[in-house]
């Protein structure tokens, strides 16, 4: 069984005695733990790095491979799938993917990508291989078939390095070519369609009224996110400059994500369009200033502020910016304590649509008040095209909660 020696750094070398010869003589090679596992917060995930690596040189050796292997590595100009890992990261996803896609496709490229094809040349993995892979790939916790979203992402992620590879000259063909797009079948688009994606007016108000069970930062939050269509790290960024209350309005320029190390950071929002005041219903946006009045209260209390000058309008207590996972956890336990349907946070964006839809806006308009791109995407979220501005926001007001007789 093969062992490892730290050499220092980030260099190990691997060991395993080679049982085709009677002294059973020491073979070795020499290994660069991958950045992203040497930085990792987890010993459990450079142990099981290792643990890959010791078994994969021991399989070598038993099976006298290592010696091709010893012979490949003096070509200096070939780099193996894991070697040429780094420089892809380097080159092209830190200047082109956002922190939140590379710590993604990290995650894939460590349990998927590098366990598979990690130490073969880039060049020497064939497409069959690539796709006889693919088409058995399964969910790593309980073994059931992927979800398509799942697959798409890994078929994304190996794509892009193979991509680059070939249009770096790493290899001349590229054996992405012949693997098809992962593509939804019938039972994959049934199981789709049965999953809710937004709510409707009338599930809106039972919702409303049931927010007032949360702590108010939150349901403000949740009413905020439900009726203005907010994506989810752009109202976490919201901070109490950016609130109009004579126009009762919000400005929307940034968002809270997370970087490639899966650490919570404020940016700038998706797109250029995304930037832009969101009108609210007036009911809202005056409960907002009151709830602004007591934020300020409560930091001149906070016996130790770490916020700095930021002023999120959403925060733990302490001015801190939220993680978005924590918007989404919040919103899920939320759903399930009071027996609510479940629909993604994202699916309150959705539901935003689905709101200005039912009052006859038309495309063009939510489009707009979405802040999306491409009237595509718009299409996505609706599929009706009817007859939206500041009389957008009119129908809205009435969803006052307070407004109901039974609203706290």
């Amino acid at each position: 069984m093969a062992w490892s020696e730290h050499l220092g750094g980030n260099r190990y070398k691997l060991v395993e005695r080679d049982p085709s010869k009677a002294s059973r003589p020491k073979r070795s090679m020499v290994v660069e733990m991958p950045p992203e596992v040497v930085s990792a917060r987890s010993d459990k995930k450079r142990e099981s790095w290792l643990a890959v690596q010791e078994d994969k040189w021991s399989q070598l050796v038993t099976t006298g491979k290592h010696q091709d292997k010893g012979k490949n590595r003096n070509r200096s100009k070939k780099k193996t799938f894991a070697e040429f890992i780094p420089t892809w990261r380097k080159v092209y996803a830190e200047e082109n993917m956002s922190g939140e896609t590379i710590f993604n496709t990290n995650n894939i490229i460590e349990a998927r990508l590098i366990p598979e094809f990690g130490d073969t040349w880039m060049d020497e993995i064939p497409t069959l291989w690539i796709a006889e892979w693919f088409a058995g790939l399964k969910n790593l916790k309980n073994g059931n078939p992927l979800a398509i979203n799942s697959k798409l992402n890994i078929y994304k992620a190996i794509k892009s390095i193979f991509d680059k590879a070939h249009a770096w000259g790493v290899i001349t063909e590229n054996p992405m070519n012949g693997v098809d797009r992962p593509t939804v079948n019938k039972k994959e688009k049934k199981r789709m369609n049965a999953i809710k994606q937004d709510y409707t007016k009338e599930e809106v108000a039972e919702l409303l009224l049931a927010m007032y069970r949360l702590p108010t930062r939150w349901r403000l939050y949740f009413t905020g996110v439900m009726l203005g269509g907010f994506r989810r790290g752009e109202f976490l960024a919201v901070e109490l400059p950016s609130l109009d209350y004579q126009h009762y309005r919000i400005y929307i320029e940034n968002q809270i994500t997370i970087d490639q190390d899966g650490q919570k950071v404020e940016s700038e929002v998706k797109t250029e369009e995304s930037e832009a005041w969101v009108p609210m219903p007036k009911w809202y946006m005056e409960e907002l200033q009151a709830y602004e009045r007591q934020w300020r209260k409560a930091k001149l209390r906070c016996p130790k502020w770490l916020g700095g000058d930021k002023q999120y309008l959403f925060h733990s207590g302490k001015g801190v910016m939220y993680f978005p996972s924590t918007a989404t956890n919040t919103w899920a336990k939320f759903l399930k304590k009071n027996g609510f349907p479940h629909v993604k946070l994202h699916g309150l964006r959705h539901t935003a649509a689905t709101l200005l839809r039912e009052h006859g806006a038309d495309q063009r308009s939510i489009q707009k008040f979405l802040r999306h791109t491409k009237l595509e995407t718009t299409d996505r979220y609706t599929h009706e095209k009817e007859p939206v501005n500041r009389n957008l926001i009119a129908p809205l007001e009435a969803m006052n909660p307070k407004a109901k007789k039974i609203a706290p």
